[in-house]
């Protein structure tokens, strides 16, 4: 029993260090979006009269750069990273058996940066949000939902290690009860205890 509640405080501590690392990564990413807003502030402060730089600039064009790319470690715990999503759709069509495409027309125009939507002088602060938001999305993003995944995997097996110590301290119970203590007159321990 003194080896399931080891086991368990082990458990409870990998579980607070997790804790940890996510508070750090919850403050890293409001961190990073709060300067990105920031800068697209910025931008649209110093932009052109009339010229707003946000969503009334999307259209149809608009794609995801970065794709999310989902493992399995060996502790069966998911994984998340960030891929480019031009390699992953590449990557796709190669596993597929298509190879890679060639319509005859030559270079097909390739998802470019979004920043070219704004202009080719897009404004400094508008490249630091982008900058900020593409760090955000390729390395706290990713790891923040792997660490929110390991700490479900980590209840589960603490809840699963406390049932264990429950069901090893009630069967230990049991066969105190069933053993007859000296002294209680033929009676078991659980008769005697309500006799008195």
């Amino acid at each position: 029993m003194a080896a399931e509640q080891q086991h368990i405080d082990q458990l409870l501590q990998r579980y607070l260090g997790l804790v940890d690392e996510y508070t750090r990564l919850r403050e890293e990413l409001s961190r990073l979006q709060a300067d990105a807003y920031q800068n697209i502030a910025r931008a649209n402060f110093s932009a052109e009269r009339g010229l707003r730089y946000g969503r009334d600039q999307y259209d149809e064009r608009m794609r995801a750069t970065r794709v999310l790319s989902i493992g399995v470690d060996a502790s069966d715990v998911p994984t998340f990273a960030m891929a480019r999503a031009a390699a992953s759709a590449d990557a796709a069509a190669e596993t597929e058996g298509e190879g890679p495409r060639d319509d005859g027309k030559g270079d097909a125009p390739r998802a470019g940066d979004p920043l070219r939507w704004f202009g080719l002088f897009a404004p400094m602060p508008l490249r630091k949000a982008q900058g900020l938001s593409v760090e955000a999305v390729e390395r706290v993003v990713p790891r923040l939902v792997s660490v929110n995944a390991e700490m479900i995997g980590v209840e589960i097996e603490v809840r699963r290690a406390r049932k264990r110590r429950a069901k090893a301290v009630a069967a230990e119970r049991k066969e105190d009860d069933a053993v007859k203590p000296e002294g209680a007159e033929g009676r078991t321990r659980s008769e005697a205890v309500e006799a008195s």
